[in-house]
Parts: structure tokens; sequence; C-alpha cells
């Protein structure tokens, strides 16, 4: 048998010192995994009965699997060791406790990761918001299917309390039944957030998705535009060029640098901030406008000095006389 540390007695536990589970009756024992996990399920019958599961974020997750052995619980799990502290703070008296607990840890853990996906959801946004071609469909296809096995894992666990709610393991969940019904209510409230948050990002993706798509059909129409007034000033300076040599060439070269510009502006995305029609981009220009038109009518509407009155003196006046 392989080699497993003791971790605590469960009821009517008995342990010499020093003895393995070859040795004890109702302890926990807990050692590496031997195999790999290759999908989340419970198996087994009355006497021998085994709970796999898997959690973490993904490429970074552990293996969890416990086993029946005799009236031995045995826990194999991944150096992260997670759900031993986290079993270590519970008073497990019976097999089926540890297996509820064991549920409870993964719903939890499968509720954290589904509610970071609005903050993922929020920060691949954010980086591709420079990129206006189709460089982050991939990124977005990635995030997508990564959050769709939430999706398989939360099937996953349903089937399993499915099962031992079928009374499947009658024996091994005895005296469970208060932990039974948290982790049923706990899984409800795990299954709803899941359809509500895959919902929000789902079309929250699909909008961000059809903005790149404008922005994308608006650049190319700018550079059809670009593309046509290229291949006119062409045969305009290509005729030229028959009359005067250094203006076709000069032109020639002039038209093939603003094809190449806005084709590397497109390409870098510069284009996407020359064509972004949006209030803050004019708001400045907007506001300077505003500004001199102010300046002009105060200056328009201000009274005009009037020129001084002189008194006639007696010499005009005298003048003035027939």
């Amino acid at each position: 048998m392989e080699e497993f540390a003791f971790l605590q007695k469960m009821n009517r536990g008995r342990r010499p010192e020093g003895a393995g589970p070859e040795g004890s009756e109702y302890c926990i024992f807990y050692g590496p995994v031997t195999e790999p996990v290759v999908r989340q399920r419970i198996f087994g019958d009355e006497d021998s009965i085994v709970l796999e599961l898997t959690y973490g974020p993904e490429g970074m997750g552990g293996e969890l699997r416990l086993r029946q052995s005799g009236s031995n619980l045995l826990i194999e799990e991944s150096p992260q060791g997670l759900f031993r502290e986290y079993l270590e703070e519970k008073n497990v008296k019976y097999l089926g406790q540890a297996l509820m607990y064991a549920l409870q840890f993964k719903i939890a853990d499968l509720s954290a990761l589904v509610e970071r996906g609005v903050e993922d959801m929020k920060r691949l946004e954010d980086t591709l918001d420079r990129n206006i071609d189709n460089t982050g469909t991939y990124q977005i296809l990635d995030f997508r299917r990564k959050y769709t096995l939430y999706g398989d894992q939360v099937i996953a666990v349903k089937e399993i309390i499915a099962r031992i709610d079928k009374g499947y393991f009658p024996m091994q969940m005895q005296n469970s039944y208060v932990l039974q019904g948290q982790v049923a209510l706990e899984f409800q409230f795990l299954e709803e957030r899941y359809e509500l948050i895959k919902n929000t990002v789902i079309k929250d993706l699909d909008t961000y998705t059809s903005i790149v798509n404008n922005n994308i059909n608006r650049n190319a129409r700018l550079l059809s535009m670009v593309s046509l007034g290229a291949v006119a000033l062409n045969f305009m300076f290509g005729s030229l060029l028959a009359v005067n040599p250094v203006i076709g060439i000069v032109g020639g070269v002039v038209i093939g640098g603003v094809t190449a510009g806005a084709a590397v502006s497109y390409r870098a995305g510069g284009v996407h901030n020359a064509i972004r029609m949006g209030r803050e981009r004019f708001r400045p220009s907007l506001k300077a406008r505003a500004v001199g038109e102010l300046v002009e009518a105060k200056g328009a509407d201000a009274p005009q000095e009037a020129e001084p009155k002189t008194e006639p003196s007696e010499e005009s006046e005298n003048a003035a006389r027939p």
C-alpha cells in the first residue's frame, strides 16, 4: 500500500502509535496523487467509494481524490494541499461528512473562479481597447472557451450531487444529511450565479466584437477612398510626366508615400484615433473655436468711442456769419 501520513481520527477512530491505514480504523490519511484526475466524478459501491475533483484556475490548479479503504479515508492531493488545510479545521466524524466537505471546498473554489470572470473580462477589454483589427480575436475566443469550461465543472458537480441525493451510496452518507442540504443550497447559488455572469460576459464580448468590426469596416472604407484618390492622382501625374518629368516623378513619390503611410497607420492602429468621431476628440478644438468666437463677438458689440466734441471758437462763429 502507498505511503500515507496520518491526518485525524473520525468517530470511533482507532490508530496504534505509528500505524498506517492497514493497522487503523476510522481514520483519515493523506498522500500525493498517484494517478492524474481525468474528470470530476464519484463512483464505487457500498464498500468502496471514490470522489475525484479538481480546483484552482486552469494551468495552476490542483487535483484531489478521496477514496475509501475499509473504514478509513485516503486523501490524495496535489502539492498545493489546500483541501488538507481546509479539512484540518473541520471536525470529521463520519466518511460522508468528509465527502461533503470536499464538495463544499469545490463549490467555494468554483464560485470564486466564476465571479472572477467579470474582472477578467474587463481586463481583457482594456488590453484589447487599442487594437482595432482582429489581433485580439483569438484572445477573446480563448477567454470564452475557458469560461465555458467552468460550465462543464458546474455540470460535473451537479451530477455528483444528484448521484448522492438519489441514494447511490447510502452506507457512506449516513449522518451527513445536514451537510447534504447545505451543499445542495450552496450549489444552487453557484449555478444561478454562473448563468447570470455567463450571460453578462458573452453579451459584453459580443458587443465589443461588434465595435471592433465596425472600426474595421470604417477603416476599410477610409483606405478605399485613399486608394481611389491615389489612383486618380496617379493618372493625373502620369499625364504630367510626359509634359514635365520632374513634376510627374515628384507626384508619384508623394502618392506612394501617402498610400504607404495610410496603410502603416491602419496597421498600427493610428487610423482609429484619426477617424474616431467622439466628443472627446473634438472637444479641445470646439472649445478653442468657441472662445475665439466669443472674443470676436465681444469686440463687435463693444461701444465705439465717440470723437471728442470741441466747442466752436469765436473766430469760427464770426467766419460762419454772413
